[in-house]
């Protein structure tokens, strides 16, 4: 099975990693630094669960030279999932998967939209990992999962295969019928976590123990289910319960990749996320105050902060 990951970040070099150093044909689409780094000393994961050095790695930053693959793994920002499309057209085969693992609810329909339903299944991630220096992931918490899933079939050969080379790598990963419903139970923790975590400039302790903070979040995630329930997403009973006790059952420090993006003045997939919930929400006629708040309140950062002049 050849399989070709777009982004080599926190998430694409973490899975991607692993799935080259237990023998599978990977190859990563990337360039600039990490990439140039990547070229001369390999990729390397920094992790409690044991450190991964691949080397060399199979990288390409023209797409036409990767050639046709089975699997494509797509790790970049929302906002540039739509440039991105072009990047996967030339790898598709007639039975290719290509499998977002985008923060958000819409990357599935944006490449659908580009790309034909056929190819496009369902993907979450679950994993704090960024890039700590160029050629280096660090991982850190336990957590690094994958679910994915057909969008419009009962079964999948193709996943079935990415499935068991992703366990054959010691890759938690779970080949799901209800793609869409695990899509929407992530998002309804990460949008408000994100947003959160950036209001408070700050991890999610600081959340939880602000009375005021804590209640913002617990409304933004009944306003994100309150949409996704609108929108016929069949989410199970007590599921904004369940995701407030996941949010209280993470580490205190554990602080959101759009705060990283924020504090090093990054653009920020805030419209993906929690404008995703103001914007969705006004099409289907749910209000969405507490979302709209937090909204406006980062939306003059959204785009960056250019480092001030010297």
């Amino acid at each position: 099975m050849k399989i070709a990951v777009l982004g080599a970040g926190g998430v694409g070099g973490y899975f991607g990693a692993r799935l080259a150093a237990h023998g599978n044909d990977v190859t990563f689409i990337a360039r600039g630094a990490h990439a140039a780094a990547m070229r001369a000393n390999g990729l390397r994961i920094r992790t409690a669960a044991g450190d991964v050095h691949v080397q060399p790695v199979q990288l390409h930053e023209d797409p036409l030279r990767t050639g046709l693959v089975d699997i494509v793994l797509v790790a970049v920002k929302m906002y540039d999932l739509e440039a991105t499309a072009e990047i996967i057209k030339p790898l598709m085969n007639i039975d290719t998967a290509v499998v977002p693992l985008e923060n958000g609810v819409e990357a599935t329909t944006i490449l659908e939209q580009r790309l034909g339903r056929r190819y496009v299944c369902g993907g979450v991630a679950y994993i704090a990992a960024g890039i700590e220096a160029p050629g280096v992931i660090r991982h850190t918490g336990g957590m690094a999962r994958l679910l994915f899933g057909e969008r419009h079939a009962n079964d999948s050969w193709r996943l079935d295969t990415l499935q068991a080379a992703c366990q054959g790598a010691g890759i938690d990963a779970t080949l799901s019928p209800a793609i869409a419903t695990e899509i929407w139970r992530k998002f309804l923790f990460l949008a408000p976590f994100a947003a959160s975590t950036c209001a408070a400039r700050g991890p999610i302790r600081l959340v939880r123990e602000d009375p005021a903070r804590w209640s913002e979040f617990e409304a933004m995630v009944a306003e994100a289910a309150a949409v996704a329930q609108a929108q016929g997403v069949g989410l199970p009973e007590g599921i904004v319960e369940e995701r407030l006790g996941f949010a209280q059952g993470l580490p205190g420090e554990m602080r959101s990749s759009m705060l990283h993006d924020l504090e090093a003045g990054r653009r920020l997939e805030l419209d993906w996320l929690t404008g995703a919930v103001v914007r969705l929400g006004e099409k289907v006629g749910v209000a969405t105050p507490a979302s709209l708040e937090v909204y406006e309140n980062l939306a003059p950062f959204r785009l960056g902060t250019p480092a001030p002049a010297t």
